[in-house]
């Protein structure tokens, strides 16, 4: 918000700095004076494209004149402000050598054309130029703010400080010369966001210092005390910060600015442990006199802490009370109605003496209700992926298998890379398995190992069990040399795990599943009671305690290895064995002591090879809780005591990230994984997932927020995976994304370059990438064409999707269902109802799951052909 409004204050003070007033023009032409005088007043009116054209005569009927420099100045700015960026830049540039005394003028307009086009290297090189190479130019002060703001649009926060903070540098200088510039107070704000960013809150009080509230206008004055406020909390002065924020809360200030202020008071409230309170300042931000963004915003957060302080059973009345009253498209509905789903769903599956409602209530049916509201209500909504998913464990509990199949597809081909997807694709295998699709089973179970490697909470929790699944399909279809490869990787990856066992077991031909830790600990027993002063009693001992573990007999397992621990202290695998224990008293449901053991692991065992992956289990552990602040302390503590830990240290740092954005701690998870994509060692791959992450940060904050700066990060964070391998998957999936970005990007030339993504998808060779992505970049081209007011391409680009023009390889069944919608809605508008009615006829074969919904809107279509008959 703070970086696009400086930036139309600086334009603002530029156009009334080089325009006011005409240049005198030699006494005994009066006609030149009066063409260039007519060109300047439709400048300062701001009709630039007429400016542009007289300017344009200007220059070919007075060849001559000493005025050429202006006049091309103006055309240059002209262009700029009708978004016509590169002919600006190229006039601009052109024309330089020729500029005389206007040299500096030229290189800042160049410099303001390329930022504005998303050339920000380009761009504060320019500015740097002026703020450098010419103390006398009036433009050197904002050159100077111009070229730090950029540095902070790019995540620079230690190059802004630089800029704006040295003494010797070109800001304090200018500012020193013309303190009264609105470019001073402006650089001193973005200084204080800076070293807020960088963690130097005290510095960025001090820099607020050099403010003087009086000589501020009211949207400068309310900027100032909001950024004090933020300071303040960040400094760990929470309470100071809300005393503050009163104050805020009463200054003059547009609808934008009093509900951030609204926020951050509910911010610090939760901040003091006032969680009550808290809610109540978001909910202030939920009047419809609030912009959509500020209502969302409040929204999640009262959703969120509405389910934090209460069961189910209290949470589903509240969050009812808060969402009844709001109409159907209210923003954020989407997400409270997925939330409700899911409260009603945990509730459903909740065991006998929970906090559940009433058990006579249909809670299935009630979470179903919900769930397709998501679903039928807000086809544009980025939830869908996850109501699919919450709608499939519906229907699974329901035992409604082939629904719950459909559900799970759709999730697992659209939701992100993430723990949700790991889990939608392991229940699609689940059900194929049941309905006995063995291959198909085997190539989902295999798809969770293969696309999830990167995932504590998945690799922790399903991969040894999806890797026992994945040897059982194999086993059902003939494939013994499949089904031993796995065992043997669970054996190898997870040797305490109790699949591994089972795993042997189910090779050596026990298809029964029977288990015999009976016999293995007779056996075991039988080795340290013949040899009872051997070294392998102790190993003995150690492998009677992990048959208890592995058969879930959590009791007698916590016994044995407690027994060994006081017996072999000084043994080399003690630390092994304490791990062990831990995590059987975790699979106790003794949280509080597995906890007390794997935090206190790393101190008490620092040279251990384990201590990395207790914390990285204390980490997966507090992230699977949702406890957001406790994961991403330890993913902290992890990547700092062992940064040569290997993979697990550059995983906790991507983690650490995803924890701090789960807690709305957007800044530091931005932070996080700018650092990580610095390390000059990451794994690519992970490295490449922290760019995407950045850039779903910088459009997610564009979203909320509609801060320009914003979105250019985005799509700088993504642009470099764009090139090398085209059919790279990374590569396929940044262009996708920043298809996206460019579609939602203001100005005329950027859904040219949303097409030349989402073309560059559509036009890679067959099999080359997935469907899905190909789907989704003709579907991009379909809502390009609709925003262009050319419904008939956008049917056309639908259509590509909804009849599969790219044959079997090219069909996804959730674009198809995206795509059908959409087509359908073009021709309804169109009243070409025959039409709308073989496309609904089409999803009905395609996306069984929506059968309810699609077949009451093919009866409306139908009905209105008998109308017209």
């Amino acid at each position: 918000m703070f970086g696009k409004l400086a930036r139309t204050v600086a334009l603002m003070a530029a156009l009334l700095m080089s325009g006011g007033a005409a240049l005198a023009a030699p006494a005994d032409d009066p006609r030149e004076v009066r063409d260039f005088q007519f060109a300047l007043n439709l400048f300062q009116d701001s009709h630039y494209q007429l400016a542009e054209t007289n300017f344009t005569d200007f220059l070919s009927k007075y060849t001559n004149s000493p005025h050429r420099p202006d006049a091309i100045l103006y055309i240059g700015r002209a262009r700029l402000y009708q978004s016509n960026f590169n002919g600006s830049i190229d006039l601009l540039q052109k024309a330089i050598a020729d500029a005389g005394a206007l040299r500096p003028d030229y290189l800042f307009w160049t410099a303001k054309a390329r930022s504005a086009a998303g050339d920000l290297t380009g761009a504060e090189q320019g500015f740097s130029i002026v703020a450098k190479e010419y103390a006398l130019s009036p433009v050197r002060l904002e050159s100077a703010y111009d070229q730090a703001e950029i540095r902070s649009r790019q995540g620079d926060w230690p190059g802004a400080v630089r800029l704006l903070q040295e003494t010797n540098s070109p800001f304090q200088a200018a500012a020193a010369a013309d303190g009264k510039s609105q470019f001073v107070p402006l650089g001193w704000l973005l200084l204080g966001e800076a070293l807020l960013h960088e963690q130097r809150a005290g510095d960025g009080e001090a820099a607020l210092l050099h403010l003087h509230p009086a000589a501020l206008n009211p949207d400068l004055r309310w900027r100032s005390q909001y950024l004090s406020c933020r300071l303040q909390l960040a400094g760990g002065k929470a309470e100071a910060a809300l005393a503050a924020s009163a104050n805020l809360s009463k200054l003059d200030a547009d609808a934008n600015c009093q509900a951030a202020s609204i926020f951050l008071q509910g911010e610090i409230l939760e901040k003091l442990g006032r969680p009550t309170e808290a809610l109540a300042a978001y909910a202030k931000n939920l009047s419809d006199t609030q912009t959509p963004d500020a209502q969302r915003q409040a929204l999640a957060r009262v959703i969120e802490l509405t389910v934090e302080l209460n069961p189910p059973a209290k949470a589903i009345p509240a969050l009812e009370a808060i969402i009844a009253p709001r109409l159907p498209q209210a923003p954020g509905q989407d997400l409270a109605r997925l939330t409700m789903g899911e409260l009603y769903l945990k509730a459903a599956a909740s065991p006998p003496g929970s906090n559940a409602p009433a058990a006579d209530t249909n809670l299935l049916a009630a979470a179903l209700t919900n769930l397709n509201s998501v679903l039928t209500n807000y086809t544009n909504s980025p939830l869908l992926a996850k109501a699919r998913l919450d709608r499939g464990w519906c229907e699974w509990l329901s035992t409604n298998i082939l629904a719950a199949r459909s559900d799970f597809e759709e999730a697992a081909a659209h939701l992100p890379p993430s723990p949700d997807q790991a889990v939608a694709r392991f229940k699609l295998a689940d059900t194929q398995f049941l309905l006995k699709d063995y291959a198909g089973a085997a190539a989902n179970y295999a798809l969770v190992l293969d696309k999830s490697p990167n995932m504590p909470a998945v690799t922790n929790s399903l991969f040894d069990l999806a890797l026992y699944q994945l040897a059982e399909s194999d086993i059902q279809r003939g494939d013994i040399a499949g089904a031993r490869a796995a065992v043997d990787k669970i054996l190898r990856w997870f040797p305490g795990s109790y699949f591994g066992d089972r795993g042997s077991l189910l090779i050596g031909g026990d298809l029964n599943r029977k288990d015999d830790y009976a016999q293995a600990r007779k056996v075991f027993t039988e080795v340290f009671d013949r040899t009872p002063d051997s070294q392998l009693r102790s190993e003995a001992q150690y492998a009677v305690a992990r048959t208890y573990e592995a058969e879930g007999d959590w009791a007698s397992a916590i016994e044995r290895y407690k027994t060994w621990a006081s017996l072999h202290a000084a043994n080399p695998l003690f630390p092994e064995v304490e791990f062990h224990l831990a995590l059987s008293c975790g699979k106790a449901g003794r949280t509080n002591d597995e906890l007390a053991i794997i935090t206190n692991f790393a101190d008490r065992f620092p040279s251990n090879a384990l201590a990395p992956w207790a914390l990285n289990r204390a980490a997966d552990f507090s992230y699977n809780q949702q406890d957001w602040r406790a994961a991403e302390k330890y993913y902290q503590q992890l990547f700092n005591k062992y940064p040569d830990a290997g993979e697990v240290a550059y995983q906790a740092r991507f983690w650490a990230g995803r924890a701090a954005l789960a807690r709305q701690g957007t800044e530091e998870a931005t932070d996080y994984f700018l650092k990580l994509v610095n390390l000059t060692n990451a794994p690519q791959p992970l490295v490449a997932r922290g760019y995407l992450a950045l850039g779903d940060i910088f459009f997610q904050q564009f979203q909320a927020s509609q801060t320009l700066s914003n979105l250019n990060q985005a799509i700088a964070a993504l642009v470099p995976f764009t090139n090398g391998a085209p059919t790279n998957a990374i590569a396929v999936e940044a262009l996708g994304r920043l298809g996206d970005y460019f579609m939602a990007y203001p100005g005329s030339n950027s859904y040219a370059i949303a097409r030349q993504m989402y073309e560059t998808i559509v036009n890679f060779p067959l099999g080359s990438i997935g469907a899905a992505e190909r789907c989704q970049a003709e579907v991009g081209l379909g809502l390009l064409a609709e925003k262009e007011k050319n419904p008939k391409l956008a049917l056309e680009h639908y259509c590509n999707v909804v009849d599969n023009k790219y044959g079997p390889g090219g069909f996804d069944p959730y674009w198809v269902e995206r795509a059908g919608e959409y087509a359908a809605r073009i021709c309804e508008d169109g009243q070409h109802w025959t039409e709308a009615v073989k496309i609904y006829d089409r999803l009905l074969q395609e996306a069984p799951a929506s059968r309810p919904v699609l077949e009451k809107k093919r009866a409306a279509a139908q009905a209105r052909i008998v109308t017209v008959k």
